[in-house]
């Protein structure tokens, strides 16, 4: 007993070990917005593992993102339910090509669902951070961890807390979603490409033969 407590401690003191004083939290957090303000545009692969309270087995897919700072994203998702988002920070499209199925969102219209957008971006552009979340960072081996905790009742129905893995450079390798009901999202990053983006690739036409929605109305 007393052997295994002396490991707990010591386990436990070295995690405590890694975690940042403020003043080195601050000074990373603007590292990372700095980063993004020298290379604003990035691609990437990912790999998806999401873990349901519904599900005995974890449900993993694999597509691309493009990112530009500040609101600017494209992500396709690929495998047996393929989906893409896109917006250009005026207009946000949802596309399910297997069912033709199209959903446009206009953004300004609603706070709500502006501010849920803001906040999920706020973890791959680190501005207005602040704004969304409280946050602590640690120590890893391969750089640093960043837990983001919302601020808002709105925010926290969506997501308990994202936790977003950098490496030394400012490289985002992995982000931890915790759901409300304790489901899981674990999104890990692969050839990290930070090269300019055309205009077009945040624009989206859905084809002819899709049906359009506009769930938040005109």
């Amino acid at each position: 007993m007393r052997l295994s407590a002396a490991i707990f401690l010591a386990l436990l003191t070295t995690v405590r070990a890694a975690d940042l004083p403020p003043a080195e939290t601050q000074a990373l957090m603007r590292n990372l917005q700095e980063h993004r303000a020298k290379f604003p545009a990035l691609t990437a692969d990912f790999v998806e593992e999401r873990t349901t309270h519904l599900l005995t087995k974890p449900l993993s897919s694999e597509g691309t993102i493009a990112f530009q700072a500040p609101n600017k994203f494209r992500r396709e998702v690929k495998g047996s339910s393929p989906s893409m988002t896109v917006t250009d920070g005026v207009k946000l499209w949802i596309y399910y090509p297997a069912f033709k199925e199209a959903e446009l969102y206009t953004l300004g219209q609603k706070q709500f669902f502006d501010d849920s957008i803001a906040a999920l971006t706020a973890g791959l552009n680190f501005q207005n951070v602040e704004k969304f979340y409280t946050y602590t960072a640690a120590r890893e081996a391969a750089g640093y961890r960043l837990a983001l905790t919302p601020r808002t009742g709105g925010l926290r129905r969506m997501v308990k807390e994202l936790a977003v893995f950098v490496d030394a450079d400012g490289k985002i390798l992995r982000t931890e979603a915790t759901l409300p009901k304790g489901d899981r999202v674990v999104t890990t990053y692969k050839n990290p490409r930070p090269t300019p983006l055309p205009a077009s690739t945040f624009e989206f036409t859905p084809p002819p033969d899709a049906h359009v929605s506009q769930p938040l109305g005109k």
